[in-house]
């Protein structure tokens, strides 16, 4: 067993997919709606949608088997308001999949399929801002920047150093007259 957590493997691939789904659903509708697709390519969002959402599941639940280690080095108020962005970003993605898995079932009735498939699409851009957040936040943890989660500054950097010098490096304006 390695030391590593599995947690920050894990994230990228809902949010991966989370930014993919919002384009796919919209062309996917387009395409089955203007005859292009049959109905029953609408399984493939479905699925697709079902990889994210239990992606997501399983990123929520490493997030709580490491969430002792990261607590003590980042605040427990930083973990909470992370774990409730993911949860939100979860509870969306299985929304979206009901949402998508009725478009499928509907796809023979145009009407009721182009409905639901536009909710479908919708609701994928509500989970991607949702994972997003919750992204943001994750990454606020694993980079030092806690308080950015808090909606703060980062504490970490120094106010006073250039943008493009790192801790340890010299500046190079510095004439040297050669």
């Amino acid at each position: 067993m390695t030391a590593l957590p599995l947690h920050p493997s894990v994230v990228h691939v809902p949010l991966g997919l989370a930014v993919v789904m919002p384009l796919l659903l919209g062309a996917m509708l387009w395409a089955i709606a203007s005859g292009r697709l049959p109905g029953k390519a609408w399984l493939i969002v479905m699925v697709l949608q079902g990889v994210l959402l239990g992606a997501a599941a399983v990123a929520l639940w490493t997030g709580g088997q490491d969430e002792d280690r990261v607590e003590a080095r980042v605040g427990e108020a930083a973990v909470e308001s992370h774990e409730r962005a993911a949860q939100g970003f979860t509870v969306a993605a299985g929304a979206t999949f009901i949402v998508v898995a009725g478009a499928l079932l509907l796809r023979s009735r145009r009407r009721p399929f182009l409905v639901a498939g536009l909710a479908s699409t919708a609701l994928s851009i509500g989970m991607l801002v949702l994972g997003i957040q919750a992204g943001r936040q994750g990454g606020a943890l694993v980079h030092g920047g806690a308080a950015l989660v808090q909606g703060g500054e980062n504490p970490a950097a120094d106010p006073g150093q250039a943008p493009d010098q790192g801790p340890g490096r010299e500046r190079d304006d510095v004439d040297d007259d050669d």
